[in-house]
């Protein structure tokens, strides 16, 4: 009897998606645990479950993460990350600081909107840094990284005049931080049925006076 040399297809191991790299099935998991951070309590979020909507068995996520406060931590992180990159990008071109802070506005405004209620992960993170600070000090250091962008622009509105020279650069660059950062994504949470972020981005234009 002829010997039948067909070779048999290896089962493929469960875990990792087919054809994904480690930085892929990472990017899916930070994506999916923002997400589920934003949509639910702390609590009630599980590693089994951002694994699930990631697309991969809920004992390979321990492969990326070894917990879900590292898995926390990493997401805010991510996502902080993205954001400091996208303003300090916005401010390295020419022009006044009114210039520099549309530019800035018009690029982060839909980044929040579109980050499903970020907000609500940086009530956790206030909770947290509150109750670990030494644990989630990188999430401190890189908001630190933020308010230095927010803060330039104050300074260069005081220098060219169109702020008091007593102005406190920190709280006034902190302030025009959190309108940028929260205020615009609440104002579209409740103004569902916007198309765009275009009208928020216009009105907090006139509301500081930074329109052309």
């Amino acid at each position: 009897m002829q010997e039948n040399n067909i070779t048999q297809p290896q089962a493929r191991k469960r875990g990792r998606p087919f054809g994904s790299t480690a930085s892929k099935t990472r990017e899916r998991l930070l994506k999916a645990a923002e997400a589920q951070f934003n949509a639910m309590s702390f609590a009630e979020v599980s590693m089994e479950r951002v694994a699930k909507t990631a697309g991969i068995t809920g004992a390979a996520i321990y492969n990326h993460f070894a917990s879900k406060d590292e898995l926390f931590l990493e997401t805010v992180k991510n996502r902080i990350q993205i954001y400091n990159q996208t303003i300090n990008a916005a401010v390295a071109g020419p022009g006044s600081w009114k210039d520099k802070f549309n530019t800035l506005l018009e690029a982060v405004t839909p980044l929040q909107g579109n980050s499903s209620g970020f907000p609500m992960i940086g009530s956790v993170v206030i909770n947290r840094l509150q109750q670990e600070p030494e644990k989630f000090r990188e999430i401190r250091d890189l908001r630190e990284e933020s308010t230095k962008v927010f803060r330039g622009l104050i300074a260069e509105a005081v220098d060219c005049g169109d702020l008091p020279k007593n102005t406190n650069i920190v709280i006034a660059g902190d302030l025009l931080m959190a309108i940028t950062a929260g205020a615009t994504n609440t104002v579209s949470f409740y103004h569902p049925s916007l198309d765009n972020m275009m009208p928020i981005i216009d009105a907090v234009k006139v509301l500081l006076g930074t329109g052309r």
